[in-house]
């Protein structure tokens, strides 16, 4: 047979044999074979006595080599018939295909790349239909799918492509089809969804398409598609989104796919420098950016330029998909695009550009240098910083804060440091060089105790957070270091007058004297926290004030217990307390001392004894107690607690008292990292612990022995004492002579220094046993389980774990208002809710310009809160006024919108429209562009739940609506312990407005 053509006939088109084939193709191959041969003797042609069957296919067949197929024989009957499969890739093997004999098979179906033309009418006439039979590849894949039929629209020539794109992609994918009708839409949207990264049918939206552009080995797979597919994929993401693929589609065309995010993100921020008439633009530097930008327009897409809104709508999606990596913890790939997006400005000459950007690192460390430039102009040579020194610096820690990478997690530890630093900046312009507390100063021992535990133990945790700062930017990092020193110094001087009051006290004191001390701290609080449930008593040996807030913080922030405070004589407020420990405050005297309820000197045996008989007796309610050390706690692979504990603390009748050394040991054999945070999860296995507590109910005691300090390279070796921070003999400077019944060792006598740069032993990470503020005073935090039946009563209401005379404690009524306010008359955004220079208080109730999480999670403790709470009681707003007249509010304004309508209908169990309205309200008071607010006050404030796993679900649920196409307008931050709104997104989603 000669299937060649004479020279010069032109040759007759053939399209290319389909793929490869597999069984039900086979199957209605044949199937539409024999319903043509029926149809031709309908119409009264002979019978063929043809059964096998040519198709044309790849020869290859991976299948069974005999079938069993269903022949549809008319009113919903069909017949079974075998079939054997075979390939012939030339005329021998097809006549050898044909040539084998098996009664037991029906039909032969051979698969063959010859056409009709190459066969002969001999051999085709042994075949079905007397031809090689050509499936249309919109049949076929209307067989593979099972689907009645196809859209007319789709056999069109410009789409002849789509169908072997379908069958390849359904050989990969699984994907089904809501109708019996493969329509047109439904095709090009699988093969898009697929083409640009994502499963069959998945909606590509702009943000879908950026993000395929970090895959090298997808944008290359696209680039090599076959043009018609190619163009056609491209038209059609066109037309249903516009702007951000035709800017992309030119970067394709000159291969710069890979760089399109950092390409926008460099564009917007051009874009944004270029505009002269914004406010505070300088016009030679804006000038300077129109150029830079005109000469990125013609680098990257040459003659074919996109129009200004493509350029702006891209920019903006460019930068949306670099905020989702942030907000996503996509660290490494958001790093690389900030890198590369500096790199481009930097090679078009705009640096300053990238200096001076919200977004770029290189902003950032623009706005760290500047705040460290403000921190030292406000320190000056020496002395104390005066509040009105401190307005540029609040201004510039506002601008940093404006910077939308300050949080970021390789960020953090730079926000911290830059909080706390203007934190201890506010607290120490408070003072004056002969009153270093200012008029916060206390006249009493309990006084002092009281203000380490409300204002000194904050300054220590600030001021470790600083130390321990590694920066890159050297203005920052030596405003730090300044600050650090003059800190050190502060706290020497404040250190030297609580010796004194406290040591004057402690030498005197009447055996009656109320103040809560090691001796009596389980009787004065452990007792009264156990009037209805037996309590769970952990002593944290060595927890200072300054790691006692911390983990306060934490702990509030699981969710599952509260703080309290006990409300003393004459006194409607509960307040954090703190008690003295003795002399020395080392642990065989105050440790024992607190668990026998009686001043002693002993071990662990002597505590164990003590700590029964003490809940033994009638006053204590004559309970069963045990207690454990942590070495009693250890167990095997897979128990969190040993079963006796767990079992103590499930029959809710016996007090259990525990006894952990991690903070301790740290202080002789050091931490495994330099830092200066604590979390439960650091704490052996206090987690553990607080979590059975939790469950049976129980309230929970957290205290220590004593506090601790750290040698921070200072201390130096004065003396050889009896201990690191005892002596015998006679003081000197930074040193006080103890005397009286609570000092027990040295016959009632000892030397103890209370400046920390005083040790008399060999040099270790830290020492406890003196007479700072920090050794001496025992933190004491009191929680209760946070009961789903639980009333929000201030105490002892029905449902209500908290117990009669004491109250729950919010993280406003235990931080120092300095911790969260600017001075007054030294913010950035008016004078409204400053501290009065002096007081350290509050002067006017209302949202903190600065939010209350800072960055380092929920706050906790201080002077002033009451006078807070005090003021927003007072303010409350009347009942009837001008309400009438008063225009809508934000919230309002966008839950009336349709846009908002449309999103909340798309959110399964989303918030109610109020609930949303009052987030964004009360986002919107805090005032900024980026407000921000911890968790558990902006769920409050949408009256939704207030425990933090919850309120996290409460907010996403919030976002998912607020996101519309992902933009990132309500975000969760700080690893989901504030949520923070973009209002410009906000307004130019919903209410239209640029």
């Amino acid at each position: 047979m000669n299937s060649s053509v004479e020279h010069g006939e032109p040759a007759r088109p053939t399209s290319p044999a389909l793929g490869q084939v597999n069984a039900e193709a086979v199957a209605g191959a044949l199937e539409r074979a024999l319903d043509a041969e029926a149809r031709r003797v309908d119409k009264g042609h002979p019978r063929s006595g043809a059964t096998a069957l040519a198709l044309s296919a790849n020869p290859r067949w991976d299948g069974s080599a005999r079938l069993t197929v269903h022949i549809q024989t008319g009113e919903g009957a069909s017949e079974p018939r075998s079939v054997r499969v075979v390939g012939a890739d030339s005329v021998i093997s097809l006549v050898y295909a044909l040539s084998g004999h098996d009664e037991d098979t029906d039909h032969v179906v051979v698969l063959t790349p010859l056409e009709s033309a190459d066969l002969g009418e001999a051999l085709l006439g042994r075949f079905l239909g007397e031809e090689v039979v050509r499936l249309d590849n919109w049949e076929l894949l209307r067989t593979e799918l099972k689907v009645t039929s196809i859209d007319p629209r789709l056999y069109t020539g410009r789409l002849s492509w789509l169908a072997d794109t379908l069958r390849n992609i359904r050989s990969a994918h699984q994907f089904k089809l809501g109708t019996g009708v493969l329509k047109l839409e439904q095709a090009l949207s699988i093969a898009v969804s697929v083409r640009f990264g994502r499963s069959p049918g998945e909606q590509i939206d702009s943000a879908a398409l950026l993000e395929w552009t970090r895959n090298p080995a997808s944008v290359a797979a696209f680039t090599h598609l076959h043009e018609d597919e190619r163009d056609e994929l491209r038209a059609e993401v066109e037309r249903t989104l516009g702007a951000v693929p035709r800017v992309l589609f030119k970067l394709l065309d000159r291969d710069h796919a890979l760089d399109a995010v950092p390409i926008g993100l460099a564009l917007a921020q051009l874009d944004e420098a270029a505009q002269e008439d914004r406010p505070g633009a300088d016009r030679e530097a804006a000038r300077t950016a129109q150029h830079a930008l005109i000469r990125a327009q013609e680098r990257y897409f040459g003659a074919n330029q996109p129009g200004a809104k493509d350029l702006k709508d891209f920019g903006n999606a460019c930068t949306a998909a670099l905020i989702r990596l942030l907000d996503g913890s996509e660290d490494a790939q958001a790093d690389e695009t900030v890198r590369r997006a500096e790199e481009l400005l930097f090679q078009l000459s705009a640096s300053h550009v990238a200096q001076a950007s919200s977004l770029l690192d290189a902003g950032l460390h623009s706005r760290l240098a500047g705040l460290g430039r403000q921190i030292s102009l406000a320190l000056g040579e020496d002395g104390l910083p005066q509040p009105q020194d401190l307005r540029e610096v609040e201004e510039a820690l506002v601008r940093l804060r404006e910077h939308r990478r300050h949080t970021a997690r390789d960020k953090q530890d730079q926000a911290r440091a830059a909080t706390n630093a203007v934190r201890l900046l506010r607290r120490l312009a408070l003072g004056s060089a002969d009153r270093p507390l200012g008029a916060e100063t206390p006249t009493t021992a309990h006084a002092w105790i009281q203000t380490h535990v409300q204002q000194t133990g904050w300054v220590d945790r600030a001021a470790s957070a600083i130390r321990h700062h590694g920066g890159q930017v050297p203005a920052f990092d030596q405003a730090l270091g300044t600050l650090y020193g003059r800190v050190r110094h502060w706290r020497a001087e404040v250190d030297a007058e609580f010796a004194t009051a406290v040591n004057r006290w402690n030498s005197a004191h009447a055996p009656t004297d109320t103040q809560l001390r090691s001796e009596n701290l389980l009787s004065r609080t452990a007792r009264p926290l156990a009037q209805d449930q037996a309590p769970l008593i952990v002593v944290l040996d060595g927890m200072s004030m300054e790691v006692a807030v911390q983990l306060a913080e934490d702990i509030q922030a699981g969710g599952r217990l509260a703080e309290v405070g006990q409300t003393r004589s004459g006194d409607r407020v509960g307040a954090r307390e703190g008690a003295l420990a003795t002399v020395p405050s080392t642990t065989n005297c105050s440790r024992a001392s607190l668990l026998t309820g009686s001043l002693t000197v002993g071990k662990q045996d002597t505590e164990r004894t003590g700590f029964t008989a003490l809940w033994s007796q009638a006053s204590f309610g004559s309970r069963k107690a045990v207690l454990y050390h942590q070495r009693a706690l250890e167990t095997g692979a897979g128990a969190h607690l040993p079963a006796a504990v767990q079992e103590h603390l499930d029959e809710g009748e016996t007090v259990v008292g525990v006894v952990l050394n991690t903070i301790d040991d740290a202080l002789s054999r050091g931490r495994e990292g330099d830092e200066a945070t604590w979390t439960v999860k650091q704490i052996g296995k206090l987690g553990s612990l607080l979590d059975a507590a939790a469950r049976a109910g129980r309230p929970v005691l957290i205290t220590s022995d004593h506090g601790h300090i750290w040698d921070r390279g200072e201390a130096t070796k004065t003396h050889s004492g009896e201990s690191a921070r005892y002596r015998t003999g006679q003081p000197g400077e930074g040193e006080i002579l103890a005397t009286g019944d609570r000092v027990l060792l040295g016959d009632g006598t000892l030397v103890v220094p209370y400046r920390e740069d005083i040790r008399y032993t060999d040099r270790k990470d830290g020492y406890h046993g003196g007479f700072s503020a920090a050794e001496m005073v025992i933190p004491v935090l009191a929680f209760v389980p946070v009961l789903d039946t639980a009333r929000r009563g201030r105490g002892g209401s029905a449902g209500d774990s908290t117990p009669r005379g004491w109250q729950r404690l919010t993280p406003a009524e235990v931080e120092p208002v300095w911790w969260s306010q600017p001075l007054e008359n030294t913010s950035a955004s008016g004078p409204e809710n400053r501290i009065s220079h002096g007081s350290g208080q509050s002067t006017q109730a209302g949202s903190p310009t600065e939010p209350v999480s800072s960055g380092e999670g929920s706050p906790a403790t201080t002077g002033g809160a009451r006078s807070r709470r005090k003021n927003q009681l007072e303010q409350t707003p009347a009942l009837f006024g001008d309400e009438a007249t008063t225009p809508p509010s934000l919230g309002t304004k966008v839950v009336e919108t349709a846009v908002f309508e449309a999103s909340r209908a798309r959110v399964g169990r989303a918030p109610a429209a109020e609930e949303i309205a009052a987030l964004i309200d009360a986002l919107a008071a805090v005032g900024g562009t980026h407000p921000r607010l911890p968790v558990s006050a902006s769920s409050r404030a949408a009256s939704g739940p207030e425990s933090h796993p919850r309120a996290v679900r409460f907010l996403k649920m919030a976002g998912k609506v607020l996101n519309v196409e992902a933009y990132p307008v309500l975000t969760l931050t700080d690893g989901d312990r504030s949520v923070e709104l973009n209002t410009a997104l906000l307004q130019q989603q919903f209410l239209g407005r640029d």
